[in-house]
């Protein structure tokens, strides 16, 4: 019925190109109809210049790569192509499309302002009016070009294909009517540029689709009734979603207000006004971008494109919906560094949040290679990643920084950086020395000529940043860095977590990685790549992929030490002990990953075992009765965190403070100088021993983690029947860490030390040993002695902490790696090459270092073979 549709008071000529076309009677003829177009050589024309312009365009990143030119002759080529193309176009007749709507030279118009549209956001790169647009957008503006070309052949459609081109045009319309609104501003400066240079046309490509493209919706809907819904639809759908948007946009913006206000009347003012707003936002697309706004978002046409910073993140990112809503809606100012601080509790979000010396932009992960090395029998692991990181840019060097996560207890051992195509291995020397030296050469005399340093620093939260300077323009840099993890045991199963980075996009990395496996492990299985073991070895090649993991069997523990100086590293199977303890108080640290079950529970074993009160902090201590549980659990259980303040803990002795944690919270680091962080630094100097804690799931958020690392807290992880059994035992696992103990809970390990005599093991079997066990012993030893200290950052100039580091050659919060282009760079910063101790791990050392004698043995080797070399020189 709608292909017989007769349209009613309509002009006779304008209505002859008729929406519906008969359908074909044969299949020559509908293929005669599609080519059609073509038989217009204008428009045949106008199909190729737009492949090889569309083409041209998305080639654009791999071209730059194999040419010297800096792009902008990329651009040239887009608008002559366009400006040349208009010139044949317009002047025959086709200014009849634009004034009177003439259909039959609508196609060539339209594909030559596709065209234009295609040249504006080649300029765009080198002019940014426009960041880089969001995800989603440039799959809207790709569609709306498309929708545009597709139009051509709209009366060959069926009525509901013309429905979905019709209602996808009104969209596109949209998109052109917002760009056009956007660049207004630079409408008064393109107009008289325009007789100066042309180019200044480009601003005005926005509004010019968004003219021809709603008078066609107008004619349309007019025209064929059957069009109405689908254009309404078209027009109100996005509405609605951007309506939608700011709603709950405005929603999180004034609970933000709220929550300022509300500051000034808390009880307590331990917490911060920052930690307040995070405790109750949840991560998502709104609140994320809310959080993002300025930083990583733009909101104006003028940040970029008139020189000005891009802030902490490297690349800044148009979305509309931010522009929008930031325009209706203004995010309340943030004082100092609240807004990254927030984005770092609330979206666990590091990288971007980092300050660097240098910017980044341009820079994009183009290569990884990964190495990874499996001793099943010792529980632990080692893994080389070598990264080759790749400037796009035509003109400035940048600086590269790479965030990496690292699985539970893993430690950094080793880092080098290719400098003049040579692989230079990095110096252990104290936080402070590197910091020092990189930023005096990176931030100082790099602006007079680049030097190339690159450093390596740990971070709370099992993370460490990479920085990597300088990165010259159209070239790469090849930097390694190598981490020595613990297994998880799970029951009778260990796991091997691949870490993984954020830093320049590796979207489009590739990967080589191969797997070694030491033994016969059972039931090897792989998780997030594919392949099969051959000879316990796996080699692949393909996309980079960040989450990945190998789990088997747990073998036997090996017996075999490692031995260095006089003394032995032994592993041991950790068994808790038990001791007496009945607590008199418990402290529960509520949040939404608790439930109602979990507190009423705890609350009868309370009443079962007489413990006289149980607390929560809600604006305050408040004990926990029959009469506010409710109230205190609805109202605890909304926040997406805790932040237990256990220096309020009256009686840390008898007491038990039990968590259930979440990934996301603010780190020790984002509390400094706050009371809270002041009260909690005064109490940990006073505690005689580590506060009971027992936690209700694997995961401890970053405070909680790193106060279990540095001793403050003494953790136990169980489920509440394993509390219960303890509790009605009055019981508790007994703290088992000492001086020559650590405690790797998660791999069910104890690292021990003792004097290598004592080991009971031949000098060849001991040299079997990885060396990675000194370092594990290394870096749990370290945060065990950084301990409460950590607060009065006194530990910084601890030589004593400092020499422990350079024994077992790992990053810690006293210790970094640092790359420096020449020995003269580092003997000015006073970075001495310690051969006591350990050096840069490797993947072809199993770690045995040779005792004093046996370096006396090869010097005295050494000397003989000089001797019996030249003694036949000097008989001559």
């Amino acid at each position: 019925m709608l292909a017989n549709r007769v349209v009613e008071n309509v002009p006779e000529a304008q209505a002859r190109p008729a929406l519906l076309s008969p359908a074909p009677r044969t299949e020559n003829e509908a293929l005669t109809n599609w080519r059609s177009p073509f038989d217009d050589p204008i428009f045949r024309t106008a199909s190729w210049l737009l492949t090889f312009s569309a083409g041209l365009f998305i080639a654009h990143g791999p071209l730059l790569n194999v040419l010297t030119d800096d792009g902008f002759l990329f651009f040239n080529l887009h608008y002559i192509i366009a400006f040349v193309f208009s010139l044949i176009v317009l002047p025959r007749s086709r200014f009849g499309y634009l004034l009177r709507n003439d259909r039959r030279q609508q196609a060539s118009v339209w594909l030559s302002l596709v065209l234009w549209y295609i040249s504006a956001f080649a300029l765009n790169r080198h002019v940014a009016i426009f960041e880089q647009s969001a995800p989603w957008l440039c799959w809207i503006i790709a569609g709306s070009g498309a929708l545009m070309v597709l139009h051509t052949w709209a009366d060959k459609l069926p009525a509901w294909g013309q429905q979905l081109l019709y209602a996808g045009l009104a969209g596109a319309f949209l998109l052109f009517l917002y760009q056009a609104i956007y660049v207004g501003p630079f409408y008064a400066i393109s107009v008289p540029a325009l007789l100066v240079l042309g180019i200044s046309f480009h601003t005005f490509v926005p509004a010019l689709l968004a003219f021809v493209v709603g008078r066609q919706l107008v004619v349309a809907v007019r025209q064929r009734t059957y069009l109405r819904g689908a254009v309404a639809a078209g027009l109100l759908i996005p509405v609605s979603l951007l309506l939608l948007f700011l709603a709950n946009w405005y929603r999180t913006v004034d609970r933000l207000d709220q929550v300022r206000m509300d500051a000034a009347l808390r009880h307590t003012s331990d917490l911060p006004d920052w930690v307040q707003m995070a405790q109750q936002l949840h991560s998502g697309p709104v609140t994320d971008r809310i959080l993002k706004e300025g930083i990583v978002y733009s909101t104006s046409p003028w940040s970029r494109s008139l020189g000005g910073q891009m802030g902490l993140n490297d690349v800044r990112i148009h979305d509309p919906l931010v522009v929008i809503a930031h325009s209706l809606f203004p995010v309340p100012a943030f004082a100092a560094d609240e807004q990254t601080k927030l984005l770092r509790a609330v979206s666990q979000q590091h990288y971007g949040t980092e300050r660097k010396l240098w910017s980044g932009s341009n820079l994009t992960t183009s290569q990884v290679a990964t190495q990874v090395r499996v001793w099943p029998q010792y529980r632990l692991s080692y893994t080389e990643k070598t990264i080759w990181v790749q400037n796009s840019g035509q003109w400035e060097s940048r600086e590269a920084l790479y965030t990496f996560h690292l699985p539970e207890g893993s430690a950094v051992s080793a880092l080098s950086l290719w400098i003049n195509g040579r692989e230079e291995p990095a110096r252990l020397t104290t936080q402070a020395k590197a910091d020092s030296a990189y930023k005096q050469i990176v931030g100082v005399e790099s602006r007079v000529a680049e030097r190339d340093p690159s450093v390596v620093t740990w971070q709370e939260g099992n993370r460490v940043t990479i920085r990597v300077f300088p990165v010259p323009a159209k070239q790469d840099r090849q930097v390694k860095i190598g981490i020595t993890s613990p297994l998880r045991l799970n029951g009778k199963t260990l796991t091997y977590q691949n870490p993984w980075f954020e830093g320049p996009s590796a979207s489009q990395a590739k990967e080589t990685l191969k797997l070694t496996v030491d033994g016969d492990p059972a039931n090897l299985e792989l998780n997030g790549i594919s392949g099969a073991p051959v000879n316990r070895e796996l080699i692949l090649h393909g996309r980079y992929q960040p989450d990945w993991s190998v789990q088997m069997n747990a073998p036997t523990l090996s017996p075999e030490p490692f031995q260095l100086d006089g003394k032995a590293y032994q592993l041991a199977s950790y068994v808790p002990v038990k001791q007496p303890f009945t607590p008199t108080d418990l402290y529960l640290d509520i949040n939404e990953t608790w439930t109602s079950s979990d507190v009423d529970k705890l609350i009868e074993l309370a009443d079962k075992q007489h413990i006289a009160h149980v607390w929560v902090f809600r604006d305050g201590l408040v004990s926990m009765t029959k009469t506010n549980r409710q109230q205190l659990v609805e109202s605890l259980t909304k926040q997406p965190f805790s932040l237990f303040p256990i220096y309020r803990i009256a009686k840390p002795e008898t007491s038990l403070f039990i968590t259930k944690g979440t990934p996301n919270g603010p780190t020790l680091t984002d509390l400094d100088s706050s009371a809270f962080a002041n009260r909690l630094a005064a109490q940990a100097t006073y505690l005689t021993a580590p506060i009971r804690t027992y936690s209700l799931t694997s995961e401890l958020p970053p405070y909680l983690r790193t106060l279990t690392e540095l001793r403050v807290l003494h953790t136990v992880t169980g489920d509440l029947n394993n509390l219960e059994q303890l509790l009605t035992k009055h019981q508790f696992n007994a703290d088992a860490v000492t001086d020559n103990q650590v405690v790797i809970a998660g791999s069910g390990l104890v690292i021990r030390q003792i004097v290598a005599d004592s080991a009971g093991q031949s000098r060849q079997k001991a040299n079997l040993a990885p060396d990675h066990l000194l370092r594990l012993f290394t870096y749990n030893q370290l945060m065990q002695r950084v301990g409460r200290s950590y607060f009065d950052k006194t530990y910084r100039a601890d030589e004593t902490l400092a020499a422990i580091a350079q024994r077992g050659h790992v990053v810690s919060p006293v210790s970094s790696l640092v790359v420096l282009e020449t020995p003269k760079d580092y003997d000015r910063f006073g970075i001495k090459a310690d051969k006591k101790g350990l050096d840069n791990a490797t993947l072809n050392q199993d770690g045995a270092v040779p005792e004093p004698h046996e370096w006396a043995m090869m010097v005295l080797i050494a000397l003989l073979v000089g001797w019996f070399y030249v003694r036949p020189r000097l008989l001559v």
